[in-house]
C-alpha cells in the first residue's frame, strides 16, 4: 500500500474536489485533486490479486468499506477501467438508430458484460468498451454520478495536444497494452494487445508502423502504465523507438512521490 495526504487536505471541503479511481485486477487506487489549484491532495494505492473480472465487484465493495474518505461527497467522480474490449466509432456512424445495435456487432454477446460509451470530442468519435455488469452496478450504487472512463480516453486527448507529427501513445497493464496512433493531430487507430514478453510489444508496434508506412526513428512514443511488470520493457522501447518518453502528469505532484507509482496510475494524474 502507498499513501500520500497533503497537509492542506480537509474532508469538509471534499465537495469542491475531484475524485478519480483506477480499478484493475491488480487492485485499486484513487486520487483527490483540487481543480482550482490543479494540485494533488490525496493519493492511495492498494495492491490486490483479483483472479477474474467476475470478482471485481466483491473486492471493490470490501475496499470501499475500508476507505472512509471515499464515502464523502465530491464535485466529480471518475472511474477508470482498462478494458481490453474496445473500439472507436466515428460520430457519423453512431446515430440513434445504430448505437444500440453496435455493441452486439462489435463485442461478444455476454450477459455478464456491459458496454460503456465515452464520447471523444477531440476526434469526433466514440470510444466503446466493455465492463463487468456486476462491477458497473456496484459503481453506480456507491457513485451514481461517476463517469466510467477508459484510461485511453485522456491519453487520446493528451496525444492531440502533443502537436503535429507522428505520435504513439502506449498504456500498459500487466500482460496487455492499448495503443493510440496519431499523425499530424489526426488519430489513425486504436488497438489492444495481449503479450507475454516485451519482445511481443516491439513486434506489435513495428507491425502497426509498417501498416501505416511509418519509421520507428521518426515517431514520438509516449508510454505509461504498469511498466515494471516485465523486466526490460522500458529499455526495449527506448532501444527500438529512440524518441520514447514517459507520459507526464498534468497536475502538481510532490517530488518524493515514486515516479513508478505515477506512471502506473497515470489516469489519476491527468
Amino acid at each position: 500500500m502507498h499513501e500520500f495526504v497533503d497537509e492542506t487536505f480537509q474532508l469538509d471541503s471534499s465537495g469542491e474536489k475531484i475524485l478519480s479511481i483506477q480499478a484493475s485486477l491488480n487492485g485499486f487506487s484513487f486520487s483527490i485533486i483540487c481543480p482550482d489549484q490543479n494540485k494533488l491532495l490525496y493519493f492511495k494505492s492498494t495492491e490486490l490479486k483479483i483472479s477474474t473480472e467476475n470478482l471485481m465487484s466483491r473486492h471493490f465493495e470490501s475496499w470501499f468499506a475500508e476507505e472512509a474518505v471515499l464515502q464523502n461527497n465530491f464535485k466529480k467522480v471518475v472511474l477508470f477501467y482498462h478494458s481490453g474490449n474496445l473500439t472507436l466509432v466515428p460520430d457519423h456512424l453512431f446515430d440513434s438508430d445504430s448505437k444500440n445495435e453496435l455493441p452486439t456487432l462489435l463485442f461478444d454477446n455476454n450477459e455478464n458484460l456491459s458496454w460503456v460509451n465515452n464520447s471523444v470530442g477531440q476526434i469526433n468519435a466514440h470510444l466503446l468498451f466493455t465492463i463487468p455488469e456486476a462491477f458497473q452496478q456496484t459503481i453506480n450504487k456507491y457513485f451514481p454520478t461517476a463517469q466510467i472512463t477508459h484510461p485511453l480516453k485522456p491519453l487520446i486527448a493528451k496525444n492531440e495536444d502533443s502537436g503535429a507529427g507522428q505520435n504513439l501513445m502506449l498504456l500498459f497493464g500487466t500482460n496487455h497494452f492499448s495503443v493510440a496512433l496519431s499523425n499530424d493531430n489526426k488519430l489513425e487507430m486504436v488497438n489492444h494487445f495481449s503479450f507475454k514478453h516485451p519482445n511481443d510489444v516491439v513486434y506489435f508496434i513495428l507491425t502497426i508502423l509498417r501498416q501505416f508506412k511509418l519509421a520507428p526513428g521518426n515517431i514520438q512514443t509516449f508510454y505509461a502504465g504498469d511498466m515494471d511488470a516485465h523486466n526490460g520493457l522500458e529499455d526495449l522501447l527506448k532501444k527500438h523507438f529512440p524518441n520514447s518518453a514517459e507520459i507526464q502528469a498534468n497536475i502538481a505532484t510532490p517530488p518524493f512521490l515514486d515516479k513508478l507509482l505515477i506512471t502506473k496510475n497515470i489516469s489519476l494524474f491527468l
